[in-house]
């Protein structure tokens, strides 16, 4: 496997076989040999099973373009078909349900559909088609030939969440990342935002600040989490960039996405994203000097009043003397040992 290079095309390969479809995603390198840069399959489910041949060319593009799209955005694909899935839906007379769907997603990129050439290609697509499983799964031994890199090596998932508060009364603005390592370690930043922005600004802020911090972890799968249904969906290709103001935004996220094996960006109700919303609201709501500002947040399982009446009712506890005379090594005399022998300690009480 090999990270992308900017600029350069992409070769989709497709294929499919009775209940799996696959994809393999490949770029050549200045002599012309190519390299996988990330492949997949997955099971269809249900009435996808029982579309035409024709159709199921258009889905295997539809669901590429969703586990490739921060890829897609940047750089032109060439589909490796020997059916054109644009063509075949340009040619239809009128658009209605799923067709519709597929139509707009491939209408945002830069795809164009080659005869196949190198069969090698094609026969990893087919090898992946033929692994059923529930989402994506990997060959199980190394394919000779033009990809000698794919192996069995399963990169681990690191966790992102982020948000971005906004307060517009003291015109400050916060954003709190919570990083999850594979192995479940939490690492907490939070960041206060001096600079004029707005809602949405504060939101791409922490997102940007999140791919930064991952990417210096050395994270390859990233699965990034948000509250900010605007944002989700502009990265996710849902909604169109309507404002300029965000354009500067995505475009840099788009660039620091290329960094990862494999990224993707779901949408995460607030009450799951409290670590980071309480991050960037205590950010948002700090004054200070300097860069940094060092805070320490300590957890209490009891109130300070049962502490208070813990410490009352042991300094007037009548087993006191005792037990102080029971484990001290010499005896001080003050309690008789016929008194003692009644006693004796358990668990030092």
């Amino acid at each position: 496997m090999r990270s992308p290079v900017q600029g350069r095309p992409f070769i989709l390969y497709t294929a499919s076989s009775d209940i799996v479809i696959g994809a393999l995603l490949a770029q050549e390198d200045e002599e012309g040999f190519g390299h996988p840069i990330y492949y997949y399959n997955r099971t269809m489910k249900d009435a996808q099973i029982r579309y035409p041949k024709a159709e199921r060319t258009c889905l295997e593009l539809a669901h590429a373009i969703q586990r490739f799209r921060h890829y897609f955005l940047s750089n032109r694909v060439m589909l490796v078909s020997k059916a054109d899935p644009i063509k075949f839906l340009l040619s239809k007379p009128a658009l209605i349900g799923r067709p519709t769907k597929w139509l707009l997603q491939m209408s945002d990129f830069d795809i164009v559909c080659v005869s196949p050439k190198e069969i090698k290609g094609q026969a990893v697509a087919d090898l992946l088609a033929s692994f059923p499983g529930e989402d994506s799964t990997t060959p199980q031994d190394d394919v000779p030939g033009e990809f000698p890199e794919i192996s069995v090596v399963k990169e681990e998932t690191w966790l992102l969440y982020f948000d971005g508060s906004a307060t517009p009364s003291n015109d400050t603005g916060g954003a709190g990342i919570v990083l999850v390592s594979p192995s479940g370690e939490v690492f907490s930043h939070s960041f206060k935002l001096d600079f004029h922005y707005t809602n949405n600004s504060t939101e791409y802020e922490a997102f940007l600040l999140g791919l930064s911090l991952a990417k210096q972890a050395g994270a390859i799968h990233l699965e990034i989490r948000g509250d900010s249904k605007l944002l989700v969906n502009q990265m996710n290709g849902i909604y169109f960039l309507k404002g300029i103001m965000l354009a500067p935004f995505r475009a840099e996220a788009q660039r620091l996405l290329t960094h990862f094996a494999d990224a993707t960006i779901t949408h995460t109700g607030r009450t799951n994203n409290r670590h980071a919303d309480c991050l960037a609201t205590l950010a948002s709501k700090l004054q200070f000097e300097g860069l940094e500002k060092a805070i320490i947040v300590q957890r209490r399982a009891v109130s300070s009043t049962w502490l208070s009446q813990t410490e009352d009712a042991q300094a007037n506890d009548w087993r006191a003397p005792i037990i102080h005379e029971l484990s001290s090594s010499v005896a001080e005399g003050t309690i008789s040992l016929k008194e003692l022998k009644n006693f004796f300690l358990l668990h030092g009480a």
